[in-house]
């Protein structure tokens, strides 16, 4: 009760009260409108919408033309772009535009459509954790994964449904989903400080005898999700890794460690290295035994590790991955009209309709970041062409160009691994593109072989190498005999678990078909040796997609020839960055999460 002393006048009040009034109106004219839209005017964008879309579902002659989706589907996006913060309308049109590409897929059988449904569904989950249709979307991404082929994606977004969301509508049809996959059944990994994934990691065989190496030096580069952690040698050593819990006693974290043997510690290496970088507190380092060091990582919060070892110099390299990358903030929605034919064709069927709208324009998302990366440098010089031309010095005037191109043709943030004639470690580039969490990774060189007759350019992703000559190729640009790659393969089956392998492979098909395409146009001879797979260290453990191109012989007097000439390279640059285009255009942010996440709530749409 207040007072009659401090009782305010009718007219105070009033006046207060305008004052007030007047503030939330200016503060409602500063903010972005789709904020400030009434929902009395979103629910009825939503319901017409939604309509078309049923009337849709009553027709089955109307279901079999494409041109019938894209309109309901436009309508959904109309919706989703006017109000697209809304909280009970946004989500809604968002689960419906996948449910709609979903539905879409079944008269198309398009894996585009596929692919569309899944990100509608991925961008619900993520701008929207707390709506209602979060686990229908978890569940529908699963199967999606599922018939892409991706059945680690299926397994974590049913495992996601049946761990969030125990008690809501899909948790029944999760469960019996999971007991399909292969090895099914199993429960979800708990969230509570799970015990991090560490590979299988290659470690050196060494004859008994072997002298004791000494440990030199300990480097790393952190991002938020990853981080990479390289040991220094000054010989070769074997290791060992272990994990231990966490000891609440004796306040001590979940730790990682590696034994490595025969070695010492070097007397100007540092005992501790504090990081505190999300994912790692820190690194211990000790003489645990007379021959043997341990490297103590302590953990705050990681999920998975890769462990391999690299020579000329030995080092071993540790990479430390986060549960999960967020999603970036999509880029500004394009106004984008889907090209169908004419209404009056009746007989166009959903399959062979109008050329679906690149995905990166239906959602808004794009490619913002690509990091470039010239092979070679500084007292690396790469092959040498039988005039003198070095490889270190074509790479680096041809990513020059291709940044140039990036910049001013598509607009996004090029980051370039050396900017000048200087030495980078290969194990230092991934780890760039990673902590600068990059979309896309293109590492450019030029080919080289004993047979000068040899021409032509290819492009390669990592994985397992099919043909001698693709262990050759990796073996010339890691520097590495072709039996140590083969002894690889341990490694690279732990590795490829958790590298975008599929999109690496499209990217290399667009980037060596728009090579071939533009130097064709004017240069003869121009032969095209294909899209091929080799384990280059370079593209080890990149979190985005990553390929590597080949763009000529420097050994062939010929494109030695033509690798000199400034408009040699304004073809490649252009051949480059038109296939990074196509790319960009067709498939939506290339840095997807591995893992989502959600909060439970029930509601339907």
């Amino acid at each position: 009760m207040t007072s009659p002393a401090t009782a305010a006048s009718p007219g105070v009040r009033l006046q207060a009260a305008a004052r007030c009034l007047l503030f939330l109106l200016c503060l409602a004219a500063c903010l972005p409108a789709g904020l400030v839209a009434p929902a009395a005017a979103a629910a009825p964008s939503y319901r017409e919408a939604k309509a078309g879309y049923d009337r849709l579902q009553k027709s089955a002659r109307l279901r079999r033309y494409r041109r019938n989706w894209i309109r309901v589907i436009d309508d959904f996006k109309a919706v989703y772009r006017a109000y697209p913060r809304a909280a009970r309308v946004a989500p809604r049109a968002l689960y419906m535009l996948g449910r709609c590409y979903h539905e879409l897929y079944g008269y198309s059988r398009r894996r585009a459509d596929l692919r569309s449904a899944r990100q509608y569904f991925q961008i619900l989950v993520r701008d929207f954790p707390g709506s209602g249709l979060a686990d229908d979307a978890y569940y529908h991404i699963g199967r999606i994964a599922k018939r892409l082929g991706d059945v680690a994606e299926a397994r974590d977004a049913w495992s996601r449904v049946v761990a969030d969301y125990p008690r809501g509508n899909m948790a029944r049809r999760a469960r019996a989903a999971l007991r399909r996959l292969p090895g099914g059944g199993r429960r979800p990994r708990p969230k509570a400080a799970p015990r991090p994934a560490i590979s299988s990691e290659v470690s050196p065989k060494l004859p008994p005898g072997a002298p004791v190496a000494t440990i030199q030096a300990v480097r790393y580069w952190s991002g938020k999700d990853y981080t990479r952690v390289v040991l220094d040698a000054s010989g070769q050593v074997s290791f060992r890794k272990g994990f231990l819990p966490a000891d609440k006693a004796n306040k001590k974290p979940p730790r990682l460690y590696l034994d490595i043997l025969p070695a010492r510690e070097g007397p100007d290496l540092a005992d501790n290295l504090d990081i505190r970088d999300g994912l790692l507190r820190g690194i211990r380092l000790a003489q645990y035994r007379s021959q043997t060091v341990r490297v103590v990582f302590d953990i705050d919060d990681i999920d998975h590790t890769n462990i391999f070892y690299l020579d000329d110099p030995f080092r071993i390299v540790v990479d430390v991955f986060g549960a999960g990358s967020e999603v970036p903030e999509p880029c500004p929605v394009p106004e984008v009209t889907a090209k169908v034919a004419p209404d009056d064709d009746e007989e166009e069927d959903a399959a062979p309709g109008g050329r679906p709208i690149p995905l990166a324009q239906q959602l808004g998302l794009c490619v913002r970041r690509v990091v470039v990366d010239p092979g070679h440098g500084g007292r690396d010089p790469g092959a040498v062409g039988p005039g003198g031309l070095k490889e270190k010095d074509v790479c680096l005037r041809l990513a020059k160009k291709v940044a140039a191109r990036l910049r001013r043709e598509l607009g996004c943030e090029v980051i370039l691994t050396r900017d000048r004639d200087r030495f980078v470690r290969l194990e230092r580039r991934t780890a760039m593109a990673n902590a600068k969490k990059a979309d896309l990774f293109v590492s450019i060189h030029v080919n080289a072989a004993p047979n000068r007759r040899l021409r032509g350019v290819e492009t390669y992703f990592l994985n397992l190498a099919v043909n001698e000559e693709a262990m050759r190729v990796a073996a010339l640009e890691n520097a590495m005999s072709t039996k140590r790659i083969a002894d690889m393969k341990r490694l690279l089956d732990s590795i490829l678990r958790y590298t975008k392998v599929s999109e690496s492979s499209r990217l290399a098909a667009y980037v060596q078909s728009e090579v071939v395409r533009d130097l064709g146009q004017a240069y003869s001879g121009i032969r095209d040796l294909g899209v091929k797979q080799a384990p280059f260290i370079v593209l080890m453990g990149a979190k985005m997609p990553a390929v590597l191109a080949e763009v000529s012989f420097i050994t062939n007097r010929t494109e030695e020839k033509r690798l000199r000439q400034g408009a040699y390279l304004d073809r490649l640059a252009r051949g480059i960055v038109q296939g990074i285009k196509r790319y960009a255009n067709e498939t939506a942010t290339a840095y997807v999460p591995a893992r989502l996440s959600a909060v439970r709530e029930t509601g339907r749409p």
